[in-house]
C-alpha cells in the first residue's frame, strides 16, 4: 500500500515554538495521527490552573515546649514555704539551747566547758552530715530524706526532753538532733532548682534560706524568755512535743505546755501527706502531680517516671565521687570564696564583744542589743565562735535575690532570643563581695581609730549584708551550673565555709595582738578582694569550663541543651550559634 505523506508548514517568521506546534504529521498506511499539540494542551492547563482559586493547607501550630514545672503556682508556692519551715528548726535547735547553758551547768554539775562542747558538736555535726543528706537525695529523691531526717530530729528532741540528766546521753542526744537538723539547707536548695525554673531561683533560693536565717535571731530569744520561766526541758519540749514521762501540776500548766509546742512533728504531718516528690530525674517536671489533689499518700520511695535520658540520674554517691567534685574549678572557686568571706565575718564576730566592751564601755546586755543591726547576738557563755544571724542578713538575702532575678529578666529583654547562661548570677557576686570588704575594712579602721560607735554597728551590718549577698548568689550559681546535683554542691560549699569559720575564730585574736586590728582587717579585706578576681577569671572562662566537662561525660556537669558554637568570651555570655546551650528558662 502506498503511503502519502501530507505537510503543512508554516512560514518562516514564526518562531520554533508555534510552528512545532503547527506541524501535524499523517501516518495514513498504520492509520495513526502523530500530532505535537503537547505544548499546546500544557500551556492551556496552565492557564486553568492560573484562574482556580487557591486552597493553601492551615499551617499547623508549632507545640509548645513542656513547662519546666507543671505544679500550679499555688502549689510551688506551699512548696517553698514547707521548705522554708523546715529549714528553720535546725538553727533554731542550735540556738535556743544556748540560753540554757548555764542551768544545764549546775543541772549535770559539770564544768562551763563541758556544756560549752554539746553545742561545738552540734555546729560540726551540722558542717559534715549535709554531704551526706545532699549526696543521697540528688540520687534517691528528696522526699524519703526529708521524712527519715525530720524524724530521727523529732525521736531526738523527745527523748532530751524526757531523758535523765545524764551528760553522755546529752552528747549523743545533740549528735542525733544535729544529724536529722543538718539535711535541711541542702534539701531545700535541691528543691528549689527542681521546681523553679532559673528565672526566678535567686528570689525563690533567698525566701528558703530565711528558715535557717531567722532560726539563729528568734532562738535564743525564745530560749531565754523559755528558760526563766520553766524547765531547761521546756526548750525541748518546744521545739519538740510534750513528753509523756513529765507530767503536768495542773491542768492549767499542761494546756500552756501544750500550747507552747509549736512542733516540728506539725511539720512532719505537712510533709508527710503535701508534699511532693520533686527530684528531676524520678518525676521530671512534676507532671504526674500536676492534677492530683494536694493531699497525697505518703511514700517512702517513688519510682522513676520519666525517661532517663531526658532527665539523667546521676551516679551511686560515694565518697570518691565527693572529693572527685573538687576537681571542678567552678565549683571549688565559688566554695573558697564563700568560705573566705564567711571566715572575715566570723573574725568580726569573735572581735565585737571584746572591743565594744573595753573600747566603747557597753554593758553585756548593750552589746546583745547592739547586735541585731548586721544579725549577730552576742556569743554567750564562751561561745565565741557562734555566728547569728539577723537583720542585716535577712535584708541582704531577700534584695539579692530579688535584684539578681531582675538583672536576669533585663538582660533576656535586652537580648531576644538569648539565653543567659549561669555565670551571669556572678556579675551580681562581684558586687557583694566589694560590699563585704568595705564593710570589713570599715570596721577594722573604725575600731582602731575609736570611731563612734555608730559607725562600727553600721560597718558589721555592712559586712553581714554582703555576705549574705553573695550566698544567694553562689547557691543560685551551683544550682543552675550543675543540673545533677544541686544539694550535693551546696552541702559541699557548706563544708568549705565552716572550718574556714573555725580558723578564723582561732587564729584573728593573735593576729590582732600582733598587727593591730586596722591592718589585721585590711589584710581581710585584701583577701576578699582576691575572690573579685577568682570571680572575674570565672566569668569569662566557666561556660567553657563547664561544657569541657560535659563533653567529657563527668557526672553532675550535665549541662540542658547541646552547645550550638563557640562560647563567647563575654562575662555571663551565650553562645554565638544557637541558644540550646544555654539555661533553659
Amino acid at each position: 500500500m502506498a503511503s502519502v505523506a501530507a505537510s503543512a508548514t508554516v512560514p518562516a517568521e514564526v518562531d520554533a515554538e508555534k510552528a512545532a506546534e503547527a506541524t501535524v504529521s499523517v501516518d495514513v498506511g498504520s492509520e495513526r495521527l502523530v500530532g505535537s499539540l503537547a505544548s499546546s494542551d500544557s500551556s492551556r492547563e496552565k492557564r486553568e490552573e492560573r484562574m482556580k482559586p487557591e486552597f493553601k493547607p492551615e499551617a499547623k501550630p508549632s507545640a509548645k515546649p513542656p513547662p519546666y514545672s507543671a505544679l500550679s503556682p499555688g502549689r510551688r508556692r506551699f512548696i517553698l514555704y514547707v521548705v522554708t519551715a523546715a529549714g528553720f528548726f535546725g538553727p533554731l535547735a542550735a540556738n535556743i539551747y544556748l540560753p540554757a547553758l548555764p542551768t544545764l551547768q549546775k543541772v549535770f554539775h559539770t564544768f562551763a566547758t563541758t556544756i560549752n562542747a554539746t553545742v561545738s558538736v552540734f555546729k560540726g555535726v551540722l558542717a559534715v552530715a549535709p554531704l551526706f543528706w545532699g549526696s543521697q537525695a540528688d540520687y534517691g529523691g528528696r522526699k524519703p530524706l526529708y521524712l527519715v531526717s525530720l524524724l530521727i530530729y523529732i525521736a531526738a528532741i523527745i527523748i532530751l526532753a524526757a531523758v535523765p540528766a545524764n551528760l553522755a546521753a546529752l552528747f549523743i542526744l545533740r549528735i542525733v538532733q544535729g544529724f536529722g537538723a543538718a539535711s535541711v539547707l541542702s534539701l531545700g536548695a535541691g528543691t528549689v532548682a527542681d521546681v523553679t525554673e532559673p528565672k526566678g531561683r535567686a528570689s525563690a533560693m533567698s525566701m528558703v534560706l530565711l528558715g535557717p536565717q531567722l532560726g539563729p535571731v528568734l532562738g535564743p530569744l525564745l530560749g531565754g524568755a523559755i528558760t526563766g520561766g520553766a524547765s531547761w526541758r521546756w526548750t525541748f519540749e518546744f521545739l519538740g512535743t510534750l513528753s509523756p514521762n513529765q507530767p503536768a501540776r495542773s491542768t492549767r500548766t499542761y494546756i500552756d505546755r501544750y500550747s507552747a509546742a509549736i512542733t516540728c512533728s506539725v511539720l512532719y504531718i505537712f510533709v508527710a501527706f503535701c508534699l511532693p516528690e520533686t527530684l528531676r530525674s524520678i518525676v521530671g517536671n512534676g507532671e504526674l502531680y500536676a492534677n492530683q489533689s494536694w493531699v497525697i499518700r505518703p511514700k517512702w520511695r517513688q519510682t522513676p517516671v520519666v525517661d532517663p535520658k531526658k532527665f539523667p540520674k546521676p551516679p551511686p554517691p560515694t565518697i570518691i565521687g565527693l572529693l572527685k567534685l573538687l576537681r571542678y574549678p567552678p565549683i571549688v572557686i565559688v566554695s573558697f570564696n564563700n568560705a573566705l568571706l564567711f571566715a572575715a565575718y566570723y573574725s568580726i564576730n569573735v572581735t565585737v564583744p571584746m572591743f565594744l566592751e573595753h573600747n566603747y564601755g557597753f554593758t553585756t546586755t548593750e552589746v546583745g542589743v547592739s547586735y541585731l543591726a548586721p544579725g549577730l547576738l552576742r556569743p554567750q557563755f564562751g561561745q565565741s565562735d557562734q555566728t547569728h544571724t539577723g537583720l542585716s542578713l535577712v535584708a541582704g538575702s531577700l534584695i539579692s535575690g530579688r535584684v539578681s532575678d531582675y538583672h536576669r529578666r533585663q538582660f533576656v529583654k535586652n537580648n531576644p532570643g538569648s539565653i543567659p547562661h549561669a555565670e551571669h548570677r556572678l556579675h551580681l557576686q562581684i558586687l557583694g563581695t566589694l560590699v563585704s570588704l568595705s564593710g570589713v575594712l570599715m570596721y577594722g579602721w573604725f575600731v582602731d581609730k575609736h570611731i563612734h560607735v555608730a559607725g562600727v554597728i553600721i560597718s558589721t551590718s555592712i559586712a553581714a549584708f554582703g555576705m549574705t549577698w553573695v550566698f544567694i548568689t553562689t547557691t543560685s550559681y551551683l544550682t543552675e551550673s550543675f543540673k545533677n546535683t544541686p544539694a550535693t554542691l551546696v552541702a559541699l560549699a557548706s563544708l568549705f565555709r565552716n572550718p574556714a569559720a573555725a580558723i578564723a575564730a582561732v587564729v584573728v585574736k593573735p593576729l590582732i595582738d600582733r598587727m593591730g586590728i586596722g591592718w589585721c582587717f585590711t589584710g581581710l579585706a585584701l583577701m576578699e578582694y582576691c575572690c573579685v578576681c577568682s570571680i572575674l577569671w570565672l566569668m569569662f572562662n566557666g561556660k567553657r569550663l563547664r561544657e569541657e566537662l560535659d563533653r567529657k561525660g563527668d557526672p553532675g556537669v550535665k549541662i540542658e541543651g547541646k552547645p550550638g558554637g563557640p562560647p563567647d568570651r563575654r562575662p555571663g555570655g551565650f553562645p554565638g550559634g544557637k541558644p540550646g546551650g544555654g539555661q533553659g528558662g
